[in-house]
């Protein structure tokens, strides 16, 4: 008999990830989300956001009848392992936010029974596993370790690829006792191929919190890189590209105005919360975030500018989740300013045709989308030689480095194009 597993919070993003790989590892799927459309999409074969190789893998699942999508969470108490996938907010004060996880617990703990491997893998403030633990031992009357195995193993995937880097990436687990980690270990080695690394909950919180913020931090530093190299009048691009090749110490990436999205927007304050020394942390989220300002300070000197096109409304190029996007963002900053506005993303349903770029007065390139990648394409849809470009991503390799650090006129381009026989 196939071991059953249900997948708490199995509709979203990190969740359907999840449930897919295993529905195609040997185990029978409980995917459990109080997301009634998304439940009916996704056993009707549509997976309601982008994930590579979602639709073949739902498909085999499908047909070997290995997952159900469901909103009954008894489904808990016929299964051998439960994941818990749940968003972990912060509130209006920057605080993380226990109450959705506890409250889960809480009102499903008659589902909990001995035996179980309990599985936290959402993002989470250090200490909310032993929390957790607290909450499951007074609720149940089951002691971890003994009755029920309780770990913290976060997922650590790339947006849009979760099934493959599930089975490859090497896992964290931290467990109180070694018995909960080598239940975990069996079962996460059932399907990934890499290693495991023992720690207890607490340090894999850290680790989890860490391996996002490091990346929040190196983009607020090459940002602020970005602003220093602008006040200078030198090219950002120029410089790092020069700096990093054939250097081993030293691989920057771009500078970009649009970095965050759910995860990194709110897991460095998980981390800011009991420390008076938080400088750059908070720092680089200033940084990051007030880069759509810069873009409306600089918009600002030209008057002629009225009608404004955002290309781009996704936090990541190439992918559907608009979560947390600074886009949104700067189309407040720039509605404040009574600019005319068209938004523009392949990938999110309701928004402008990108024909209505025509007579645009500034193009402002948010999410470097491969289907913006010709420039040419884009500048013949505006047909406004005056138009300013903003590409500080320096995606638009003709004018990476001939632009004022993104900025240029469609005129200047077409300059360039010319000169290079385009």
């Amino acid at each position: 008999m196939k071991k059953k597993v249900s997948v708490i919070g199995g509709a979203g993003h990190a969740g359907l990830g999840m449930c897919l790989v295993l529905a195609n590892r040997g185990y029978f799927v409980y995917g459990i989300d109080i997301n009634e459309s998304a439940n009916v999409s996704i056993m009707g074969g549509t997976i309601p956001f982008i994930e590579k190789g979602g639709e073949e893998y739902l498909g085999s699942a499908l047909n070997n009848r290995t997952i159900v999508m469901t909103a009954d969470f008894s489904k808990i108490n016929e299964s051998d392992v439960i994941i818990i996938v749940l968003g972990t907010p912060i509130d209006e004060s920057f605080n993380p936010d226990l109450a959705p996880l506890s409250k889960l617990v809480k009102e499903n703990s008659k589902y909990f029974k001995k035996g179980q491997l309990i599985i936290l893998r959402s993002t989470v403030s250090p200490c909310t596993t032993n929390a957790i633990k607290n909450i499951l031992e007074a609720y149940t009357g089951l002691k971890v370790g003994e009755d029920v195995f309780l770990v913290f193993a976060p997922e650590r995937v790339l947006q849009g690829k979760a099934i493959r880097e599930i089975q490859i990436l090497p896992q964290l687990i931290g467990a109180f006792d070694d018995e909960s980690y080598r239940v975990a270990e069996e079962f996460f080695l059932s399907f990934v191929r890499n290693k495991c690394f023992k720690l207890n909950p607490v340090e894999a919180e850290i680790g989890k919190l860490i391996s996002n913020m490091t990346r929040y931090v190196m983009f607020s530093l090459v940002n602020e890189y970005y602003l220093i190299a602008d006040s200078f009048g030198a090219n950002i691009h120029r410089i790092i590209d020069a700096c990093n090749y054939d250097y081993p110490r030293l691989n920057l990436p771009g500078p970009g105005p649009n970095v965050g999205g759910p995860c990194l927007y709110k897991d460095g304050w998980f981390l800011l919360e009991r420390f008076p020394f938080t400088e750059l942390l908070s720092d680089a989220f200033k940084i990051n975030e007030g880069m759509t300002m810069q873009i409306v300070r600089k918009i600002e000197q030209y008057d002629h500018i009225k009608k404004i096109s955002i290309l781009g409304l996704t936090f990541k190029a190439n992918n559907d989740d608009t979560r947390n996007s600074l886009s949104f963002k700067l189309k407040k900053q720039l509605e404040r300013n009574t600019y005319d506005l068209i938004l523009i993303d392949p990938y999110v349903k309701g928004n402008d045709d990108i024909r209505q770029l025509e007579g645009s007065e500034a193009v402002i390139l948010m999410t470097p989308h491969m289907e913006f990648k010709d420039l040419k394409e884009i500048m013949a849809l505006v047909s406004n030689e005056d138009c300013l470009y903003v590409d500080i991503w320096g995606f638009w390799d003709i004018m990476r480095y001939k632009s004022r650090n993104g900025y240029f006129f469609g005129k200047e381009a077409k300059i360039e194009y010319l000169n290079n026989g385009n």
